[in-house]
């Protein structure tokens, strides 16, 4: 019975085998190629997809500020000081320790001197404003007279075209000569004790007559000295008259 089935099962095996027609496998006819029937490999799972690693957001580069930039000061200037103009000197008269002011007696009419605004003598400005005169030779009158001293009054005197440009100043005409005094101030004198004075004797031709000093003023005299029309020039020295010449006015 075992073999009966066992050979039944032979047949029907080859029976499948040979069965719908002959197949010829590679060229070879009655080649019998067993049919294996191979089961596809497992798919191997693509192996899990790994993460991508989580992106790490990059920090913007860091901006380094520049520092602030210092604004360079401009540069100090030293500002030269002010140039100072030199006051104008005013030429004073000469006032010159040894300088001597004396009287020539071959021109009585002195010549204006550097200083005097163009009068002569020394004009009429004491440097300083002094209420002494200064040495030089001054114009002007003799108001009062005590023994050792004048009362004196300073005026300008001035001559030719130097006068009519002076008097026009004044709103006043010159007649060759012309003569300013505008300050009431009289100054005091001392009369040396051996100064040598002049008087205008009027007994005949009105001539220059020398006289001690303590017989002056003189009654002969044209002039009515001491007073405001007692014109004279001093010629001072050590801040004393050492020289008085009477001045003759028409």
């Amino acid at each position: 019975m075992r073999r009966a089935v066992l050979l039944l099962l032979v047949m029907a095996l080859m029976t499948t085998t040979v069965g719908c027609g002959d197949d010829v496998l590679g060229g070879n006819t009655g080649t019998t190629a067993a049919a294996v029937s191979s089961e596809a490999p497992a798919t191997t799972e693509a192996p899990p997809t790994s993460e991508a690693p989580a992106t790490t957001a990059t920090p913007p580069p860091t901006t380094t500020m520049a520092p602030a930039t210092t604004a360079t000061p401009p540069p100090t200037t030293t500002t030269a000081p002010a140039t100072t103009a030199s006051p104008t000197t005013a030429v004073a008269p000469p006032t010159t320790a040894g300088t001597t002011y004396v009287v020539n007696e071959s021109n009585f009419f002195p010549d204006p001197l550097p200083g005097s605004d163009q009068a002569h003598g020394s004009g009429c400005v004491v440097p300083g404003g002094s209420m002494t005169l200064t040495d030089g030779i001054w114009f002007g009158f003799a108001e009062g007279i005590s023994p050792g001293m004048i009362t004196f009054d300073l005026a300008c005197f001035w001559t030719g075209a130097a006068a009519e440009a002076k008097a026009l100043e004044d709103g006043e005409e010159s007649f060759d000569f012309y003569i300013r005094n505008n300050n009431p101030t009289n100054r005091q004198v001392l009369i040396a004790g051996s100064a040598r004075v002049w008087y205008l004797d009027a007994t005949g031709d009105i001539t220059l007559i020398e006289i001690a000093p303590n017989q002056w003023p003189h009654p002969s005299s044209y002039l009515l000295c001491p007073g405001e029309y007692c014109s004279v020039w001093l010629y001072v020295n050590g801040g004393q008259a050492t020289g008085i010449v009477e001045q003759y006015l028409p």
